[in-house]
């Protein structure tokens, strides 16, 4: 016993330590019996498929065989092409004209310069025939004159006129309706036009020309003896008064504003159709009218106006009484009222008169043209609006009827005569004078028939 005693009294330290040892063996054992965490870690759901067993129909043969034919296919083949060189450089004619102050080169160097050169355009211009005449252009204007004049009985009356609307309204109807037009009746002081810009030769369009130039000098039942003239023009169309002077010219008479508006809308073609070149003057003084009315020969031209204005009522009654048309004249007009019924009567002394030139003319529609022209055509010729030089790339055509059988003045016919023709020369134009009724009738297309 004592030798145990004296063992464990010599090792108590190292007795203690294995005690200590067990007992945290104990507690481990013990703590790992307890959870602390559940972790649960969840899978992705796998849906798994069953196969469902349907029914399967069995094909069926064809009853009606068919036969597959693969599709021929030819082989494209080449075409042969004949090239032609076209000629660039032709040989343009020398035209020579009259030198124009303010255009530059003058009116030939214009026309050498303009659509012909270079070769063409290279396509076909509309053609158009008016009376005659024949011209080309996309863009067509037609210029009429209305005054009692174009109505003389020595030019066949209102019947002749009438041919000549009914003409122009055939003659536009038978534009492509690519064409483009418009239409300008006019009198000594006063312009209505159709349109307010060109438009296309529909049937649309010439259905309102015809409209509107049926009722102009026609006809009709108890009409009076001054029924003429723009006044008797259909629904349609409106009257222009735009400031269109150039150079001397001091007023806008008769065919002058027409014409200014048919470059400033950059016509190609430009038709009028008249009875004279009209007075287009300027007085420049010695005006000694209101004295010579006082003289003896003075008083007898206002006494044979009063009288020739009762010969023509009592012409027109005995007309209107057998279904004719009644005469056709300005009954306001001296010269023309004592003209008519008092051929050899003195007649008043004229003033002193500066004539405007066929020149004036062609120049004032060369500027009125250029200045109007669209910027873009402007830019790529190189002209501005303050360019004095132009060319003549559009034709100005005049057809005038005339008395048949009438005596040759002057004045009327002299002028006229030389005046239009210089112009159309220098506007790439013609000119055609036609006298009566029978003339008009075998000028329209088809021949009057």
């Amino acid at each position: 016993m004592s030798v145990k005693k004296r063992f464990f009294a010599n090792h108590a330290k190292s007795s203690a330590a294995i005690i200590s040892l067990a007992i945290h063996a104990i507690l481990i054992l013990i703590a790992f019996t307890f959870v602390a965490v559940t972790v649960i870690t969840k899978e992705d759901p796998v849906f798994e498929t069953k196969q469902v067993k349907r029914p399967k129909m069995p094909m069926r043969k064809l009853q009606v065989p068919v036969n597959v034919k693969k599709k021929q296919i030819q082989k494209p083949k080449l075409r042969k092409r004949i090239v032609v060189q076209p000629k660039v450089n032709q040989n343009m004619p020398d035209i020579r004209m009259p030198e124009i102050s303010g255009v530059k080169g003058g009116m030939g160097g214009g026309i050498a310069g303009g659509i012909g050169g270079g070769g063409g355009v290279g396509f076909t211009m509309p053609e158009i025939e008016v009376f005659g005449i024949k011209g080309k252009g996309e863009k067509v204007f037609i210029i009429l004159d209305s005054s009692t004049e174009m109505m003389w009985d020595e030019m066949g009356g209102i019947p002749a006129y009438t041919i000549i609307k009914e003409e122009l309204v055939k003659i536009i109807g038978g534009l492509p309706p690519t064409a483009l037009f418009n239409v300008i009746v006019y009198d000594q002081n006063r312009t209505f036009m159709l349109f307010p810009q060109m438009v296309a030769a529909s049937s649309h369009n010439v259905g309102k020309v015809d409209s509107w130039l049926k009722p102009l000098n026609s006809v009709k039942p108890g009409m009076g003896v001054d029924e003429f003239g723009v006044s008797t023009l259909g629904e349609g169309g409106a009257q222009n008064s735009e400031d269109l002077l150039v150079g001397k010219f001091e007023r806008q008479e008769s065919w002058y504003r027409p014409s200014m508006l048919a470059m400033k809308q950059q016509a190609d073609a430009v038709f009028v159709l008249t009875y004279w070149w009209g007075h287009q003057r300027i007085e420049t003084g010695n005006n000694k009218i209101e004295q010579w009315k006082k003289t003896t020969p003075g008083k007898k031209w206002i006494e044979c106006h009063e009288e020739a204005k009762r010969l023509l009522d009592e012409d027109n009654k005995q007309r209107l009484a057998r279904g004719e048309a009644p005469r056709a004249i300005n009954r306001n007009n001296a010269w023309d009222m004592n003209r008519a019924y008092f051929p050899d009567i003195e007649r008043p002394p004229q003033p002193d008169f500066y004539y405007h030139k066929p020149q004036e003319y062609a120049q004032a529609m060369l500027e009125i043209r250029e200045r109007n022209k669209p910027n873009d055509i402007q830019s790529k010729s190189g002209l501005s609006r303050k360019s004095t030089s132009a060319k003549v790339d559009f034709s100005f055509n005049v057809v005038r009827f005339a008395k048949k059988d009438a005596e040759w003045n002057e004045y009327w016919d002299g002028r006229t005569e030389d005046n239009f023709k210089k112009l159309t020369g220098l506007l790439k134009g013609n000119y055609k004078s036609i006298a009566g009724l029978e003339a008009i009738q075998s000028s329209v297309s088809g021949g009057g028939n």
